[in-house]
Order: C-alpha cells, then sequence, then structure tokens
C-alpha cells in the first residue's frame, strides 16, 4: 500500500480474501493502475475493496470475472461504474457468488437494494452469467425480468437452485439473446400444472409461440430426484414453444429413457400435431 507494483504483464489474478464484516473496509488506493492488461479476475471470500483498484485500466482487456455475493450488496459495480469504464463494450462471463447468511441480514436492512441496475449492467456487457445464490431471494431474479433491451445475455447458468418451468419461460421471454439456460428442475409449475395434460401443448403452443427464436439448449443439472420423464415434459414443451430448440445436455444415464419417453409421445394424442418440434431433441445414440 505504501509502494503499489504494477503487473504489466499479468492477464489472470486470483485473490482470496478471508470473510469480512461489511464493517470492515480497506483503504483506497489512489492513482495506480495495479493490473493494465488483466483479462480474468476471481475475487472469493469477502470483498472489502472500497476503491476501483483492481479494475484501472483494463477495461479494453477484462473478459472474464468472479465475484462473490458481497461486492454486489456493497454495490461495487455501480459505485465505481466497473461496467461502464473505457473500453468495456463485451465480456465473455461474469460469475456472482452465493449470498450468505450475512449478506441477506446486511440487505435485509436497506430500503435501497443495489440489485437491479447492477443486474442490468451485466446483461448489456455480457454474453454468459452463471450465479450461486438464490435469485428469488436476493431480487436477481426480479431484476433480470426487467431486463433492458439492449441485454446480450446468450447463456445463463442457475446452478445452485431449482427453478419451476414457468419461472424459465419469464427468463427466456426477458432475455432476446438467450440461447441456453442451465438449472435444475423442480417442476412445471402451478399455472401449467393446472393445464388439463391432454389441453396443455397446445394450450401453451397458443399463448407462447413463437417464445424466443434464438433459444436452442437447456441443460439439466444432475439432483436425486430429476427423471427421465420428467426432463423429457419440461424438454417437450419449450420445443413447442420455441421453433430452434434442438439440444437437452442431460446426465447421460438418462439419455436412453429420454429419447424413449419422445419418441412415445410423438403417437400421443396431445403432442402429435408437435412431433416434428420434439423428435428433434432424440438423441441419436
Amino acid at each position: 500500500m505504501e509502494t503499489p507494483a504494477i503487473f504489466d504483464s499479468l492477464a489472470s489474478l486470483t485473490v482470496v480474501v478471508a470473510d469480512t464484516l461489511y464493517t470492515t473496509t480497506w483503504a483506497a488506493i489512489n492513482d495506480v493502475k495495479p493490473f493494465p492488461v488483466l483479462s480474468t479476475l476471481h475475487v472469493d471470500g469477502g470483498y472489502p475493496f472500497d476503491d476501483n483498484l483492481l479494475f484501472r485500466g483494463n477495461g479494453g482487456t477484462l473478459r472474464s470475472l468472479h465475484l462473490p455475493f458481497s461486492a454486489i450488496a456493497r454495490n461495487a459495480l455501480c459505485r465505481f461504474d466497473i461496467l461502464k469504464r473505457s473500453g468495456v463494450t463485451r465480456m465473455n462471463s461474469i460469475h456472482i457468488g452465493m449470498a450468505t447468511d450475512v449478506d441477506k441480514a446486511y440487505l435485509a436492512g436497506r430500503t435501497d437494494l443495489p440489485i437491479e441496475e447492477q443486474v442490468h449492467r451485466m446483461l448489456e456487457v455480457v454474453t454468459a452469467l452463471k450465479t450461486n445464490c438464490d435469485m428469488t431471494e436476493v431480487s436477481v431474479y426480479q431484476a433480470i425480468l426487467a431486463a433492458p433491451s439492449t441485454a446480450i445475455l446468450q447463456h445463463i447458468n442457475l446452478c445452485r437452485f431449482g427453478f419451476e418451468m414457468v419461472d424459465v419461460i419469464s427468463l427466456i421471454s426477458a432475455l432476446p439473446s438467450l440461447a441456453s439456460v442451465t438449472y435444475t428442475i423442480v417442476g412445471l409449475g402451478a399455472s401449467i400444472e393446472s393445464i388439463p395434460a391432454n389441453d396443455c401443448p397446445s394450450t401453451l403452443y397458443a399463448k407462447h409461440y413463437p417464445l424466443r427464436r434464438n433459444f436452442r439448449k437447456l441443460c439439466v443439472l444432475y439432483a436425486e430426484n430429476v427423471s427421465a420423464d420428467k426432463v423429457a415434459g419440461v424438454a417437450m414443451l419449450i420445443a413447442i414453444m420455441c421453433p430452434n430448440f434442438v439440444h437437452v445436455d442431460i446426465p447421460p444415464m438418462l439419455r436412453k429413457d429420454f429419447s424413449h419417453e419422445i419418441a412415445w409421445s410423438t403417437y400421443c394424442r396431445s403432442f402429435k400435431p408437435f412431433a416434428a418440434s420434439i423428435s428433434r431433441l432424440i438423441y441419436s445414440d
């Protein structure tokens, strides 16, 4: 801190900070750009930085960013205009860590949650977003649903918490460039489950088609209660709504039963009119 160094060739930096209280901040360091060509920054643990030290001068080079949720709770991205620096036009990935109980307690005491504006800035510059936090509990999900029309996000990974299909439909609808979603299937959602099974495909088609033409891929994370028929049920309904949806990435042990379920459904009265759309999902092996 007394004699700051400049790492003018460093492309990747990982910083692990012991969890810190929100009352703890590190003194700001002025007038130095220590990482001018950084392309990958990974910060774990706490986020006590009270300045933009890690981001100075690398707006045109930084492509991959991993931050603990405490950085978002502290409003770091907007306070220091991290994603509006000179040169920041497109990033490959941003990963937001899990919100701890300490993070949630800190946010609970605030009347102005610093979430939506930061999420919207991410959506305008990043092609892949990954989050370990419970998006519904800390308002990330609601912020994405209000995505700006300039959002360029193509891939979203909801790697920790399960979502219902109705929530995924809302995400696809909110993000015009979205091509893939990675998540854990927990069900269809009450509004879909209330539709008689025989009428469900045609009802969703009439209501949503074409939901999004850019959406192509569903990645299903493994969970003990995930079955091939449940995944197939969700995938077929998405295929009916999204005309270019062609692939489901599922655990190998489910693929045979998954394909059998879809092949059988092409002969059922409710799915038969959509046989061409759903048969594209069958694994060739």
